[in-house]
């Protein structure tokens, strides 16, 4: 059930990281269609960050996940351990 619910997980961040790539991608192409010369550069220039960014974080996605697959026990264990301290700080708030 947990492996389910981390697939979801990975499955949205995945869809982030699309839906990141093209708002990028059409704020790049609007900026250049205003814009001259070096607006053009700095939009294609943009875009290419945005390409490296979304490399990035597909790779760092593929690495937790292999983690997680190779160690779920103690990855399920960090996970809880991590979500015991999160509700404290939060409730510790209130």
């Amino acid at each position: 059930m947990a492996d389910r619910n981390l697939d979801k997980e990975f499955d949205a961040l995945r869809a982030d990281f699309g839906m990141l790539r093209d708002d990028i991608a059409a704020l790049a192409k609007a900026a250049g269609k205003k814009g001259g010369k070096a607006v053009n550069e700095q939009a294609a220039r943009l875009g290419e960050l945005a390409d490296d960014a979304l490399d990035y974080g597909r790779e760092g996605v593929n690495v937790l996940e292999q983690r997680i697959a190779a160690q779920p026990l103690s990855s399920l264990l960090i996970a809880f351990g991590a979500g015991v301290l999160l509700s404290k700080l939060v409730g510790s708030r209130h």
